[in-house]
């Protein structure tokens, strides 16, 4: 599923028609904030809530990749662009490693680019070596790339932000049906938008 906060600028030249995850790493929701670290950040002492809190701090997680697109548990991401150009931003980050390009033809031919003569990875953006700027990108149909995009180290600010958000979500449980998060509060946000991009 697309993120709805990717944004293409590049004036539909590089626009991402399909994103597919499957979750691949080691990590899980509980080594991103583990409900003990989480019930001693709210000053909840009793365990009687600590299915509720574990919940929530999983939903949080889901709820902050998908609206912010970088990835906080290590996945394998399978990105298809319709076209592209030599530039292309990778819709989940932080990317990791690319484990294969392959450009396809429009009888569906797929052919494996190699890593270093034909492409190399650029922070979160695949250089490919072979595209020369923009000239006639809608000729190259189409782009398929399977990467590993996740951070191996959580910056502070996000982990604070997901605390604050399982907090907020704790304490407002009215509507509350085991660990159900609809909206993240906006102390979260300010932390989240600082990790986020345009792309």
């Amino acid at each position: 599923m697309l993120r709805s906060s990717i944004v293409s600028a590049d004036y539909g030249q590089n626009g991402v028609v399909t994103v597919s995850t499957v979750a691949t790493g080691t990590n899980a929701s509980t080594d991103v904030l583990s409900t003990a670290n989480a019930k001693s950040w709210m000053k909840v002492e009793s365990s009687a809530d600590d299915t509720l809190i574990a919940s929530l701090v999983a939903e949080v997680i889901d709820v902050v990749e998908e609206t912010y697109s970088f990835q906080l548990i290590e996945k394998t991401v399978t990105a298809e662009w319709e076209s592209y150009a030599k530039r292309v931003d990778l819709p989940l980050f932080p990317a990791q490693s690319v484990s294969s390009v392959k450009t396809i033809n429009h009888e569906g031919t797929e052919t494996t680019l190699t890593a270093g003569d034909d492409y190399y990875l650029q922070g979160d953006t695949l250089v490919l070596n072979t595209v020369y700027a923009y000239e006639n990108p809608f000729e190259r149909m189409r782009l398929k790339v399977v990467y590993v995009a996740g951070y191996t180290s959580i910056p502070n600010g996000i982990t604070l932000g997901i605390k604050k958000a399982v907090l907020s979500s704790y304490e407002d449980r009215q509507d509350l049906v085991e660990g159900g998060v609809s909206e993240l509060p906006n102390g979260s946000k300010s932390h989240f938008k600082k990790y986020a991009k345009l792309i």
